[in-house]
């Protein structure tokens, strides 16, 4: 009894440990980061693909379900958000991203990727996400940027 709940506790403490790494980005081993088998790119990432963000996106508008469907498109992209909700005060005329952790380069492809969208700085390294997007009355040409990223 006692030496199969040890095996027990062994294998969640691997689960944990597992869930835990790629949780933060960490590529698994013998896989290339970005290395799912739904990439558009075999072999390699494109260099305009954001790989690895710990990406929150918020609604700033008044639709519903707003910030979730957008955020399943950001999958389908290969962009999967972390979290999603609702940014005060929903009157947001544009779209925006806020960088909290993100390098000048990888901003940079995330921008370019989102369709040249406004780039806010408020680096936080206490943060458990890397940046924040917070969509606003102008999301039909964040979602024509995406749709046409799509295979």
């Amino acid at each position: 009894m006692r030496r199969s709940l040890n095996f027990w506790l062994l294998g969640v403490v691997a689960v944990c440990g597992v869930s835990f790494w790629i949780g933060r980005g960490a590529p698994l081993p013998g896989r290339q980061e970005g290395g799912a088998s739904g990439d558009r790119v075999v072999g390699q990432v494109a260099a305009d693909w954001p790989t690895g963000v710990q990406l929150v996106v918020l609604n700033g508008t008044d639709v519903g379900g707003l910030a979730r469907n957008f955020g399943l498109l950001l999958g389908r992209s290969g962009l999967a958000p972390i979290r999603y909700g609702n940014a005060p005060p929903q009157d947001y005329g544009r779209s925006f991203l806020v960088n909290r952790r993100l390098s000048g380069a990888r901003t940079s492809t995330l921008r370019d990727f989102l369709g040249g969208i406004q780039v806010l700085q408020e680096y936080d390294d206490r943060s458990t996400e890397d940046a924040v997007l917070v969509l606003g009355a102008d999301h039909d040409r964040l979602r024509s940027a995406l749709e046409a990223k799509e295979p």
